[in-house]
């Protein structure tokens, strides 16, 4: 009996801290027009409940493939998103309408800014499933490694 109380009192903890996803979004775009980036965007919501937003985002002409983690925080009324990279080499205040992101990507000393423009862009489940797996990567190589 003791054995079945506490398998479900492991489901019953797995289910209370599951998240509820809203979005998987690609996008695509510029920074000060001529530097391309894409852009991948997951929100999801907790328990608390509470929107949770992460993403990532890379440089095209990166022949490595390698993304930046953002740490992100945003307002959801007004639409509004604060995207730090997780080194500090600079950030992004971005403002969403409709299948756009715009705003300014800025420098860390603050010296130099540029726009930013990305629109959403279909995307396959594929690569969704590899988006997805990126993101897992880098949020594991900066908090876990």
């Amino acid at each position: 009996m003791k054995k079945i109380l506490l398998i479900f009192a492991f489901l019953l903890a797995n289910v209370s801290f599951a998240q509820v996803l809203i979005a998987q979004e690609l996008y695509e775009g510029t920074i000060s027009k001529d530097i391309k980036v894409s852009f991948y965007l997951k929100i999801e919501e907790d328990d608390c409940p509470r929107t949770v937003v992460s993403a990532i985002y890379k440089y095209q002409n990166n022949k490595q493939d390698n993304w930046i983690l953002l740490e992100t925080t945003f307002s959801e009324q007004k639409q509004q998103y604060t995207f730090v990279e997780h080194f500090n080499t600079g950030l992004m205040l971005l403002h969403r309408s409709g299948n756009e992101l715009k705003g300014t990507w800025i420098s860390p000393d603050g010296k130099k800014q540029l726009p930013v423009q990305l629109t959403k862009v279909k995307t396959s489940k594929e690569q969704i499933e590899k988006l997805e797996d990126t993101l897992e990567k880098e949020h594991y190589n900066a908090y876990d490694c």
